[in-house]
């Protein structure tokens, strides 16, 4: 088998299996899309540039009057993308986005990085695209964590196009502060997916990670095994995720 590596190869190929899973249940990752805006503050008047967005899922779970705009160099994630007022999209490599120097109040980036080679140059554009002062936020799946464990594990056992994630630790400061980036902090923070029921939860986890050789039952064992679980009640479940959040300002 022979693993498709980038980001743009990976969601070319599925991207339309993962947009499903996000359009079916808009809520599971409710708790990490807002995680980003939060930590950076973004509020009205704010110019937030989301790459790569996939199907600019973030949109909706921004305070009223942020202008957003959705980078990805996928088109299947740019056709998803919602177009209406505040909204606007970009299909363009993330090293080189049609933007002017200074054109954003923060930049954010979700989960989209660990399938990028070309790291320093992807940040040396986000340092362009923030205006003085703009800040910048990384959510990555850290190294040696169980969601490491799982999609390099797990998901690459059952996915056709395997899975081999280049996941994140201490050194994402110095890759940050190489470009420009200061005040730059990293955290590990807990968080949860939330389900109506392990049927639904086996559902998404098998769209959004493309694995096409694994039936519920494992698929809901192995999130037992690697992640863990737990009961919401009436609610339905949880499950266990973990992402390495990086932030940093551009100088005044």
């Amino acid at each position: 088998m022979q693993k498709i590596d980038s980001y743009e190869e990976i969601f070319s190929e599925r991207g339309d299996r993962y947009h499903r899973a996000m359009r079916d249940w808009p809520e599971a990752r409710a708790e990490e899309l807002r995680l980003l805006p939060r930590q950076l503050g973004v509020q009205a008047g704010d110019v937030l540039v989301d790459a790569p967005a996939g199907g600019g899922y973030l949109a909706e779970y921004l305070s009223p009057g942020v202008r957003y705009i959705a980078v990805d160099p996928v088109g299947e994630f740019f056709r998803r993308c919602p177009g209406r007022h505040g909204i606007d999209r970009l299909q363009v490599p993330l090293d080189d986005i049609d933007l002017p120097d200074a054109a954003a109040d923060a930049v954010v980036s979700l989960a989209g990085l660990h399938h990028e080679p070309r790291l320093p140059a992807i940040f040396a554009e986000f340092h362009r695209l923030l205006k003085p002062g703009g800040r910048l936020g990384i959510a990555e799946v850290g190294a040696d964590s169980a969601p490491a464990r799982f999609l390099n594990g797990f998901v690459d056992a059952h996915n056709s196009q395997g899975h081999d994630g280049r996941f994140f630790d201490d050194g994402l400061i110095g890759l940050l502060e190489s470009v420009g980036m200061v005040d730059v902090s990293l955290e590990s923070v807990p968080l949860e997916w939330r389900f109506p029921d392990l049927t639904a939860m086996a559902t998404f986890t098998r769209g959004l990670f493309g694995m096409d050789r694994a039936d519920d039952e494992q698929i809901i064992d192995g999130i037992e095994q690697i992640l863990g679980m737990r009961s919401l009640g009436k609610d339905g479940i949880a499950m266990h995720w973990e992402l390495l959040v990086a932030t940093a300002r551009k100088p005044v």
